[in-house]
């Protein structure tokens, strides 16, 4: 399947991994996390980084096997088409949950946050309406327009690193009191925070360069995810402290609330600007992937008439599916469940099945 029309190099791959990873959860992460292992909670995110990239490592091998093919396409040739069928089905909605949860999580932070009168219909429908022009086209206009909206990032970071000196990092002490077991079951709450790399799965064989070079890009991205959610985490335990932390699930917001500048007063909006937009280019990569899957199974019918379906069915379930507390966290269970066995077991199958078959690329396929 010849794809040079979409082809993305190293840099941009870079660079839409970065952005898809950092989406809704920058938020509520580090109360996330701190419920179950308290001042331990960031030994959990470092663990579920490193988790990830051992993640990233199994997909690499998987799609080595196969450099041209999409994990739609390359099941097919592991397990046959029959079972390719149902697993495809299955991709598909994982991927289209997961848009699903992130949409109505935003429309949820924004209607708390900035605009409370606000029917959250609309908040959805203008953020899919947004990312629906994105996602329609090639992935090599989507990995320009994530390059350029990773300035943002940097903003985002000068803004947290001006407020260094208000933290108290003697709160994190001492380390590891909670045991492992515990930092472990933390550990398993973060991974939303995380997901966006198994686009490796779909975006792989739309990328120049080769093998070894992809995955270094993979693994450097991821590292500097897992970084700033260190970070981020850390920050906000030494900020607030174990006491107040327990309390506050929004952290950064009420950081970046409660601090002001000689020229910026609310300085949350500024981050919530930043922020929606890394939700928007979160959520579009998964209208991609959604999109990418349903294109491979009725070929006939082009890849951005499926984005304004999905977009559509998204936006028409958005008033039906309630944000509750409840409701959400319900949701977001399912999909934490269902993350494990489609990034990590699934690949895991048929990377073990396809080298037990003998299934591998031919040299100089397309």
């Amino acid at each position: 399947m010849s794809r040079t029309e979409s082809k993305i190099s190293q840099f941009q791959l870079f660079f839409i991994i970065l952005q898809t990873q950092i989406g809704i959860e920058i938020i509520t992460l580090p109360y996330e996390v701190f419920k179950i292992s308290n001042v331990d909670a960031w030994i959990s995110v470092l663990l579920i980084g490193l988790f990830v990239q051992i993640n990233i490592v199994l997909i690499w091998l998987l799609y080595r096997r196969f450099p041209s093919l999409t994990i739609f396409e390359m099941m097919s040739e592991i397990v046959g088409r029959h079972l390719a069928f149902f697993l495809k089905i299955a991709y598909i909605v994982y991927f289209f949950s997961i848009a699903t949860l992130v949409i109505l999580l935003f429309g949820r932070m924004v209607n708390i946050w900035i605009l409370p009168r606000t029917p959250i219909w609309i908040l959805v429908l203008i953020m899919i309406v947004v990312c629906v022009l994105c996602a329609k086209e090639n992935l090599r206009v989507m990995a320009r327009f994530y390059v350029v909206v990773s300035a943002l990032l940097i903003v985002f970071i000068v803004l947290l690193t001006s407020l260094v000196k208000n933290a108290d990092y003697l709160h994190i002490l001492p380390v590891g009191q909670y045991g492992l077991p515990v930092v472990l079951k933390s550990a398993t709450q973060a991974i939303m925070a995380f997901l966006g790399y198994e686009l490796l799965l779909v975006v792989l064989p739309y990328s120049l360069g080769n093998n070894a070079g992809k995955l270094k890009v993979a693994l450097i991205a991821n590292g500097i995810v897992t970084i700033l959610y260190l970070y981020l985490t850390i920050f906000s335990i030494a900020f607030f402290g174990p006491s107040v932390m327990k309390f506050i699930p929004e952290p950064i917001l009420y950081i970046m609330k409660y601090s002001s500048f000689q020229i910026i007063e609310r300085t949350d909006l500024l981050f919530l600007s930043i922020w929606v937009v890394t939700v928007g280019t979160t959520f579009m990569m998964y209208l991609y992937l959604t999109s990418n899957g349903l294109a491979n199974m009725f070929t006939k019918i082009n890849r951005s008439t499926f984005v304004y379906c999905i977009a559509s069915l998204i936006f028409i379930l958005s008033f039906f599916i309630p944000t509750t507390d409840k409701v959400i966290s319900s949701i977001s269970k399912s999909v934490t469940f269902a993350c494990y066995f489609f990034i990590f077991v699934l690949p895991c199958i048929l990377l073990i099945v396809s080298i037990l078959r003998g299934k591998k690329e031919e040299p100089g396929a397309v």
